[in-house]
C-alpha cells in the first residue's frame, strides 16, 4: 500500500511540473488572443486621425507642370509651338472653425481609442482567469462525476449480488442499475465539458494545454476589502475604464458637433502662387517666357446649400444628447454591477464555508445511510440518493469557490482596480508543480 501512494505522489508530481498556471496561460494569451490584437491594431489604426485631422490646420501646397505641344491656324497664318507651364500654388489657414473642432474632436477621439484599448486588455485579464478557473471547475465536476459513477457501479454490483442470494427484489437492481445509467450519462456531459473549456483557452493563446495546475486546498477566501460598498462604487466612478470611456467619447462628440455648427461660417485662408510657363503672343511670332507672382486673402462662406447644413446640425445635436444618455446609462450599469457583485462576494464566502461543512453532512448520510442498508433497514434508493447527495455537494463546493474568484475580478473590473498584480495574486492560490 505505501508503495501504492508512493508511486501516485510521483505520478500528480509529474502530472504538476507539466501543468501551466494562470500566469503563463495569461502571458501568452496577451501575445496570441485574436482580440485583444485587434484591440492593439484598431488603436494604432485611429492614431492617425489626429495628424488627418490636423492637416486642415497646416499649410497646404501644391506644384503642377504642363507640357503642351500645339499645332494650329489662326488668321491664315499657321503656327506650331510648345508650350511649357509650371504652377505652384500654398495656402495657410487662418480662420476654420470647423477644421478647429474637427480637429479637437479626432484628440478626444484619440483619447477614446487609447481607453478602448486599456478595457480591452482588462478584459482579456477577465477572459483568461474565467477561462483558466471554467477548465478547473471542469476537472472537479468530471473528478466528482468519476467518483460517483465508480461509486454507483460498485453499489449496482452489490445489489445484483444480494439479489443472487435472494435477499432483494429485482426492482431494487433496476433503481441501482436506472441510477448507474444516470451517472454515466452525466459522466459523458461532464468529460465534454472538459473538453470544451480546455478548447476556450486554446482559442485565447493559440496553443493546446493539456494540463493546467489545480486551486489549493487551503486558500482562505475572505470577504472584499473595503468591507462597504460605497467605496467600491466611488472607486468606479473615477476608475473604471468603460465609464472614462464613455466620457470621452462624450467630449468627442460634442465637439464634432461644434465643428457641424461651424460649417455655415466663414473660412479665412492665405494664399499665394507662383507660375512660369510660356504664352504664345501672335504679334511676336511665337512664344515668350512669363513668370507672375500672386499673394491675397480668401473669404468664403456658404450662402445656400439646399438645407443640408441645418439637417446636419440637428443631427449632430442628437448625436451628442444620446451621447450624454449613453453616458448616464453606463453610470447607473456600473453602480447597479458593483452593488450587485458586492453582495455576491460576500454571500459566496459564506457560502463556501456552507458547501464544505455539507460534504461533512452529506459523508456522514452516506455512511449511516450505507450502514443501515447492509442491516436491511434501508433500500437502494436511499443508498443512491445519500451517494447522489454527497457528490452534488462536492461539485457545489467546488462551484462555491470559482465563483468567488471569478465575482471578485468582475468587482474589481467594475471599480477600475483590476491589473496584471490581480493574476499574480491569484497564481499564488495555485498548487505550484
Amino acid at each position: 500500500m505505501k508503495k501504492l501512494l508512493t508511486l501516485s505522489a510521483a505520478i500528480l508530481a509529474s502530472s504538476l511540473s507539466n501543468a501551466a498556471d494562470l500566469s503563463t496561460i495569461y502571458q501568452q494569451a496577451a501575445s496570441n488572443d485574436a482580440q485583444i490584437a485587434a484591440a492593439r491594431a484598431t488603436r494604432e489604426a485611429n492614431s492617425y486621425n489626429v495628424g488627418t485631422a490636423r492637416g486642415a490646420l497646416l499649410p497646404q501646397a501644391n506644384i503642377s507642370y504642363s507640357q503642351t505641344e500645339v499645332d494650329g491656324e489662326s488668321a491664315g497664318q499657321d503656327f506650331d509651338y510648345d508650350q511649357a507651364q509650371l504652377q505652384i500654388q500654398a495656402s495657410q489657414t487662418l480662420f476654420n472653425l470647423n477644421a478647429w473642432y474637427t480637429y479637437q474632436a479626432a484628440s478626444s477621439g484619440d483619447e477614446a481609442a487609447a481607453l478602448q484599448l486599456q478595457l480591452a486588455e482588462q478584459q482579456l485579464l477577465l477572459r483568461t482567469a474565467q477561462s483558466y478557473f471554467n477548465v478547473l471547475r471542469a476537472k472537479d465536476n468530471l473528478s466528482a462525476a468519476q467518483a460517483e459513477e465508480k461509486a454507483v457501479k460498485r453499489s449496482l454490483e452489490q445489489t445484483k449480488q444480494r439479489f443472487d442470494v435472494g435477499l432483494i427484489a429485482i426492482t431494487d437492481v433496476h433503481e441501482a442499475q436506472a441510477g448507474y445509467d444516470l451517472t454515466a450519462v452525466n459522466l459523458l456531459g461532464q468529460e465534454a465539458s472538459l473538453d470544451i473549456s480546455y478548447e476556450a483557452l486554446e482559442q485565447l493563446t493559440g496553443q493546446r494545454f493539456d494540463t493546467v495546475s489545480p486551486l489549493r486546498d487551503d486558500v482562505s477566501l475572505e470577504m472584499p476589502q473595503p468591507t462597504q460598498v460605497e467605496p467600491w462604487v466611488e472607486s468606479g466612478l473615477a476608475k473604471y475604464v468603460g465609464l472614462r470611456l464613455a466620457e470621452t467619447n462624450k467630449d468627442a462628440v460634442r465637439l464634432q458637433r461644434n465643428a457641424t455648427r461651424s460649417n455655415h461660417l466663414p473660412t479665412v485662408k492665405l494664399i499665394g502662387s507662383y507660375s512660369d510657363g510660356d504664352q504664345f503672343i501672335p504679334t511676336a511670332g511665337g512664344t515668350v517666357d512669363t513668370t507672375s507672382t500672386a499673394i491675397g486673402f480668401q473669404v468664403s462662406m456658404p450662402l445656400l446649400a439646399g438645407g443640408s447644413l441645418y439637417s446636419q446640425s440637428k443631427q449632430a445635436a442628437k448625436q451628442y444628447a444620446s451621447a450624454e444618455y449613453q453616458l448616464e446609462g453606463e453610470r447607473r450599469n456600473m453602480k447597479q454591477n458593483i452593488r450587485s457583485l458586492f453582495r455576491k462576494v460576500k454571500t459566496d464566502v459564506l457560502n463556501v464555508k456552507a458547501r464544505k461543512q455539507a460534504i461533512v453532512s452529506a459523508e456522514s448520510a452516506l455512511e449511516a445511510t450505507q450502514t443501515g442498508y447492509k442491516v436491511g433497514t434501508r433500500n437502494i434508493v436511499e443508498v443512491l440518493n445519500a451517494q447522489r447527495t454527497l457528490y452534488q455537494a462536492q461539485r457545489d463546493y467546488a462551484n462555491a469557490r470559482y465563483d468567488y474568484i471569478q465575482d471578485l475580478l468582475n468587482l474589481k473590473f467594475f471599480a477600475g482596480t483590476l491589473n496584471e498584480k490581480d493574476i499574480q495574486q491569484l497564481n499564488g492560490w495555485l498548487v505550484q508543480g
